[in-house]
């Protein structure tokens, strides 16, 4: 006789989410669905003239951080639930106030991008920006630095320092006042950090363009912040339409020998995800290669949303490949949550480089005694907020001295973006990962390329 799994499920809070039909904004329910296999978690919602729709978030109810702000709010654990008056549940870190609807004024900006060219030279099939590809030279459409600089101290002037900048685009190296954008912002006295996110074909192909990069970027202020799709050849076409691979690394390479520090932003897709630990391992074996940022495919731009709840990955199945496929080099206990807004946007973890060996970061620390709420992921209080988000001792103090010490360390940072299916209200309204709109406002980066207009 066959037994039969016992399945059940616990509301775990309501939100607004999008149909993704029309999308509309949808009432919500974020679910927790518990099975003899295991338990994973939902968010179901209800258009009244599409219907309902469901979609999995977390393939593994572990890696998902259900943030309560206020006790009240509380639906879990058979506590009843009373919606604030925004039909909000709350979130954790320095956001956690904040309102996102409008210009993002109000909230703490960890990170700004701002597009400074809106043509590319490469036709990614999968580009959530939808970048025209055009010509080169004088023709592109570059925005005029001008322009750029008075968005930036715009923000500056009304929020105070940024500090991370990133440079986007399309493609921004092909801006043809790039050098002088640059040597800007890495002398303003208000910009921490700039970001060069950069399909790198132009560092690799163009040697004199690579040679002014060198003369131009500040060590320990300018990364790049390369996109690279894993070391094997599988959905390299998929995502970029050509297999980029010593492209890639030709670009990694000059880099090296210039001591500019690199991250590789893989988009992770069905096709790549065999491969998460292999990229770990290729990152490692570069002296400037800081880390890795695992991005599940962003389903808008060329890939628009609509296309279905199939086939989505999200940060629950990067963390169980990533640790599945190190074969005991790296542990759940690695990663940690970053709930500067909501710790569902961000998730950090670490690996150690000691005497030219790996270390698994928690062999020496315990990120669940410096962020106290995570010995349980469901029911957290606002005294949590003392315990977490980006300005928390001892996390914070402990992320600072990792970054600055970045040749014994090793990034591993999964940042999952939303469109209509997977949209959850509550992170918009705490987001910290803005972008420069043309207007010179600020916009959440995943509001802003599913555009979506403001609640």
């Amino acid at each position: 006789m066959t037994r039969l799994e016992v399945t059940s499920e616990t509301l775990l809070k309501r939100t607004t989410s999008r149909c993704p039909t029309c999308h509309e904004p949808v009432s919500a329910e974020v679910i927790r669905v518990s099975r003899d296999s295991g338990a994973k978690v939902f968010l179901r919602k209800t258009c009244t003239e599409h219907g309902t729709a469901s979609i999995c978030i977390a393939s593994d109810a572990r890696f998902y951080w259900l943030a309560q702000g206020d006790p009240q709010n509380a639906c879990c654990g058979g506590a009843a639930f009373s919606a604030s008056p925004e039909g909000q549940t709350g979130t954790l870190g320095r956001n956690a106030a904040g309102r996102g609807d409008g210009p993002f004024e109000t909230l703490a900006t960890c990170l700004a991008l701002i597009e400074i060219v809106n043509t590319c030279n490469l036709a990614c099939p999968t580009c959530f920006a939808d970048s025209p590809v055009g010509p080169t030279g004088t023709k592109l459409d570059a925005i005029p630095v001008p322009d750029l600089k008075r968005r930036i101290d715009g923000v500056i002037a009304r929020k105070g320092p940024i500090e991370i900048l990133q440079l986007s685009g399309g493609e921004p190296t092909l801006h043809p006042e790039f050098f002088e954008l640059l040597a800007w912002t890495q002398a303003h006295p208000d910009i921490g950090y700039v970001l060069l996110n950069t399909n790198g074909l132009r560092i690799a192909t163009d040697d004199e363009f690579a040679a002014q990069l060198e003369e131009t970027f500040v060590e320990r202020r300018f990364q790049l912040y390369l996109q690279f799709d894993g070391p094997r050849e599988a959905g390299q076409r998929e995502l970029r339409g050509a297999d980029l691979r010593a492209i890639r690394e030709r670009t990694i390479r000059r880099c090296e020998a210039m001591n500019l520090p690199v991250t590789l932003a893989m988009t992770v897709t069905a096709e790549n995800l065999p491969h998460i630990w292999e990229t770990i391992e290729y990152g490692l074996q570069f002296s400037n290669v800081r880390g890795v940022a695992f991005q599940p495919m962003f389903l808008s731009g060329r890939t628009p949303g609509a296309s279905g709840p199939e086939g989505r990955l999200n940060t629950a199945d990067i963390i169980l490949a990533a640790v599945g496929q190190s074969q005991g080099k790296l542990k759940f206990d690695d990663f940690t949550p970053l709930p500067c807004g909501d710790p569902n946007c961000a998730t950090i973890g670490y690996l150690l480089k000691a005497r030219g060996c790996i270390r698994s970061v928690s062999d020496f620390i315990d990120f669940t005694k410096m962020q106290g709420f995570l010995h349980d992921k469901i029911n957290y209080s606002l005294e949590d907020l003392s315990q977490c988000g980006c300005e928390s001792q001892p996390l914070a103090e402990l992320l600072h001295t990792f970054e600055l010490k970045e040749s014994d360390t090793f990034r591993l940072f999964i940042k999952p973006f939303m469109d209509a299916w997977t949209w959850d209200q509550d992170r918009i309204d705490r987001c910290c990962t803005h972008v420069i709109r043309p207007d010179g406002q600020l916009d959440s980066f995943c509001r802003y390329y599913s555009g979506f207009q403001t609640a």
